[in-house]
């Protein structure tokens, strides 16, 4: 007999795979990609840690952490942009 599917809203949409720093591939849940002067960024949250929210970007075909300064314009960026 198959498990039951988890309700759609607790299913996450899209997902990626990241290796962190020490190897361990961890499962993110796209929620969203966005523009910001001309590269792309992405928000994601862990799958088995939805406390774990990471904005990421893209650089030549792989995604990469945003330092301090950056994630603090991208996410003034956002917060002006939903005003």
């Amino acid at each position: 007999m198959a498990e039951p599917e988890p309700p759609p809203d607790e299913t996450p949409g899209e997902t990626i795979s990241l290796i962190d720093e020490d190897g361990v591939e961890r499962v993110f849940a796209l929620h969203d990609a966005f523009d910001v002067e001309g590269v792309t960024h992405y928000l994601v949250e862990g799958v088995e840690d939805p406390e774990l929210v990471l904005v990421l970007k893209e650089v030549e075909g792989s995604l990469v952490s945003l330092d301090a300064e950056e994630f603090d314009q991208v996410m003034a960026l956002l917060e002006s942009e939903s005003t």
